[in-house]
């Protein structure tokens, strides 16, 4: 199963056949916050930690409450607007893959094969993917990548392996922010059922009371 991780309920499939869904060298700032390196452990969580943990949440409907992390998730609710506390950092998951039938390419059985599979010209054919935090952008790349991690049966049908392309985002300022994601899919596994390929873009708002 490929999952386009804004869009609630959304997913794209070979039989559902439905979508409703530049390296990072250095930190990048907006106007009140930044996307850490993927290196970095707020809170003590690497983003395969955050994987494992907000796997199930992350192939469900998004209906109920997020798993018990210390981020606010930004994923699409019912008006995909989030009011936080100042000091709350986030996790940013932006798309991602499992195992549950049906898989649109040729899944990989461990992380080694993770790159080839989201950016290879084969297979999704990701690329272009960024964040943007109050109209700054930064660009996302493969080190972003984790997975597939090893899960219990997920909601989606059943698969047991999960990855996503994530990036945790510095808390903002007091006020009214905009965060949004976006990216492209154009690898043939995906142009066998969407000729043009996917492109997606998905925007939050943020509210710091």
């Amino acid at each position: 199963m490929f999952r386009l991780m804004g869009t609630r309920r959304s997913y794209v499939a070979i039989v559902a056949l439905a979508l409703v869904m530049a390296l990072f060298a250095a930190p990048t700032f907006a106007a009140a916050g930044n996307v850490l390196s993927p290196a970095e452990e707020p809170h003590g969580y690497s983003l395969t930690d955050m994987a494992r943990a907000t796997a199930a949440f992350n192939t469900s409907d998004h209906a109920g409450p997020q798993p018990d992390i210390p981020f606010q998730m930004l994923v699409t609710t019912s008006d995909n607007t989030f009011t936080v506390q100042p000091g709350t950092q986030f996790y940013v998951p932006l798309v991602a893959a499992d195992d549950s039938p049906p898989i649109i390419g040729d899944f990989p059985s461990d992380p080694s094969g993770a790159t080839s599979y989201f950016f290879g010209d084969s297979e999704l054919g990701g690329h272009d993917f960024k964040i943007e935090v109050d109209g700054q952008s930064t660009a996302i790349g493969p080190e972003y990548l984790v997975g597939p991690v090893e899960v219990a049966p997920l909601p989606d049908g059943g698969g047991t392996h999960y990855m996503t392309l994530a990036v945790f985002l510095t808390s903002l300022s007091k006020g009214r922010h905009t965060v949004a994601i976006s990216g492209q899919f154009t690898g043939q596994a995906v142009k066998n059922f969407f000729p043009e390929g996917i492109n997606f873009r998905i925007s939050y708002t943020v509210i710091v009371q």
